[in-house]
């Protein structure tokens, strides 16, 4: 009996199934077999591009490496080239010196800091010729009160202030100056004084200088700018007074200065100024009933010219680019008074000045004549500059040895006491255009200013301008009383003069420069027997400067 087997519902699925599975597993291991050599492939490509990156880079690295050599070949090159340029530069440079230095020995013409200069003896020796003109206009308003009570009525006009013309000489160290001026106060001196300077200086180092001649002798800080580089028209009233004791233009001098960066010292021993020396000398002899005769005599000099010394030291010890303290000491004495007396009596001394403008020649403070035997002056110096603002102040005191006598002899009933004048004043400028009146080491002060912008209409540019102000004050009375006579105090009323004073400096170049001054002046004075009498003189007054400078 034969058996029936079952079959199962799954039984041919999954038989199909099982074997589908079989199949599939079995053709494993020959699909892997068969992607090795793809993958093989597929990583040789990688490398084969890889080594094209690499080539490349090498390549790249090479044509570097050339051109970086090829540079440097450039550069020596180049060096060698300069250094031969450098070689014929210099080559050229000595025969152009010697060109020049063989033409200097027949001279030749320049304009060397805008002066005409000539140059001869192998460029060892050069002559400079400059210009200094300032022509002044003024116009006075006198209070009418002031002008009944003094008698003085000023007159506007103008005058020719300074006309010089310098002549330098240099020769190596040494340097000889002559500079005539036909300017004064007003239009031309009122004497025979046409000589401003005339000396030869010796300069074997910077900064030292030792001068002999008629100059002027370093002092005060007002003093020290050239009078191309004034603030105002005119120095302080008491600058003045003080400069002319020992001091001032056209001086007999002998002395040295020396500078640094920071300080600055000079003195001098002082004579005479020139034309100074009086030809009139009175000449007293006793006769025998005792009675005094006096000869005057007109040709022949004085007995004794004035001597004296003048001192000054200054400096900034604190300073830099945009500020400048300065301070400093001035001081002159007076050692033997000028003589025009043979039995040295009549040593004698007058202090006067103009207003601080020089177009009306009066002289509204004066002391008057003094006997003296010595006299001596001293200030303090004082300034500070930041960028282009610039204060600056002295104070002066002048003070007079007297001979303390009454008539001709001693011991008199007149008393005689010595003197004290003093002064004093403050200014200040502000360059409206920004240019700052820079520190002169060599001078010892404050100098001009460089314009920045000179004037051109079509640049637009119109040059530079400065506004200033100054105070300033003058006291010429000593030993006074009001209602007390002079003779019995023995002081001297020469009158106190007070200026307030604006000005604008208006500079369309380094060598024009037009002023305008506006001044209110104070001035007091005593008159009289008893000095009962106010004589002083209130008034208003307008100054206009054209100046030019080379």
């Amino acid at each position: 009996m034969s058996k029936q087997t079952r079959t199962s519902p799954y039984g041919r699925t999954g038989v199909f199934l099982f074997t589908a599975a079989c199949g599939l597993m079995a053709g494993l291991p020959a699909h892997a077999a068969e992607t090795v050599p793809q993958e093989v492939q597929r990583l040789r490509a990688q490398l084969e591009a890889q080594m094209k990156v690499s080539q490349a880079i090498q390549a790249r690295l090479e044509a570097l490496e050339a051109r970086e050599a090829a540079d440097a070949k450039a550069q020596a090159e180049t060096k060698v080239q300069a250094e031969q340029v450098a070689a014929q530069a210099a080559t050229q440079a000595k025969t152009i010196a010697k060109l020049e230095a063989s033409s200097g020995d027949n001279g030749s013409f320049t304009m060397a800091g805008g002066r005409p200069t000539f140059t001869a003896f192998g460029g060892k020796g050069t002559l400079q010729i400059g210009l200094q003109a300032q022509f002044d206009a003024a116009a006075y308003f006198e209070d009418n009160a002031s002008v009944k009570r003094s008698g003085v009525d000023l007159g506007d006009g103008v005058n020719a202030r300074r006309i010089r013309i310098p002549f330098v000489f240099r020769y190596g160290d040494v340097t000889a100056t002559v500079t005539p001026d036909f300017g004064g106060s007003p239009d031309g001196r009122q004497n025979t004084q046409y000589l401003y300077e005339a000396n030869l200086a010796y300069m074997p180092f910077k900064g030292f200088t030792a001068a002999l001649g008629y100059l002027q002798p370093n002092i005060s800080l007002q003093d020290a700018p050239s009078s191309n580089d004034f603030m105002f028209m005119e120095r302080p009233a008491i600058m003045d007074v003080e400069r002319n004791i020992a001091a001032g233009d056209a001086r007999a001098a002998v002395g040295a200065r020396y500078y640094q960066d920071r300080f600055f010292v000079s003195g001098f021993l002082t004579g005479q100024a020139y034309g100074g020396q009086s030809t009139t000398t009175a000449t007293s002899s006793v006769g025998a009933t005792g009675s005094v005769t006096t000869a005057i005599s007109t040709t022949q000099p004085s007995n004794g010219q004035q001597t004296g010394a003048v001192m000054r030291v200054a400096g900034r010890p604190v300073y830099g680019e945009d500020y400048d303290v300065h301070l400093g000491f001035s001081g002159s004495k007076v050692f033997s008074m000028n003589q025009n007396d043979s039995n040295r009596l009549a040593q004698n001394l007058a202090l006067s000045v103009q207003p601080e403008l020089r177009v009306d020649t009066s002289k509204l403070i004066n002391t008057g004549s003094m006997p003296a035997t010595g006299v001596y002056t001293w200030n303090p110096e004082v300034g500070l500059r930041y960028q282009n603002f610039l204060v600056q102040a002295e104070y002066v005191e002048i003070g007079i040895n007297r001979q303390h006598q009454a008539g001709a002899g001693l011991g008199g009933a007149t008393q005689t006491p010595d003197l004290t004048f003093h002064g004093a004043y403050v200014d200040a400028s502000w360059v409206l255009t920004g240019e700052p009146r820079l520190y002169q080491s060599a001078r010892g002060g404050f100098g001009g200013l460089k314009v920045a912008h000179p004037f051109n209409p079509e640049t637009d540019d119109w040059g530079a301008f400065e506004v200033a102000a100054r105070y300033s004050d003058i006291n010429l009375n000593s030993h006074v009383q009001r209602f007390l006579a002079q003779s019995v105090t023995g002081g001297v009323a020469g009158g106190q003069q007070d200026v307030i004073q604006l000005g604008l400096n208006w500079y369309p170049n380094d060598h024009l420069k037009f002023m305008a001054d506006y001044q209110i002046v104070d001035v007091s004075k005593l008159s009289g027997a008893t000095l009962q009498n106010q004589a002083g003189l209130r008034y208003q007054a307008v100054g206009f400067r054209a100046q030019v400078a080379y």
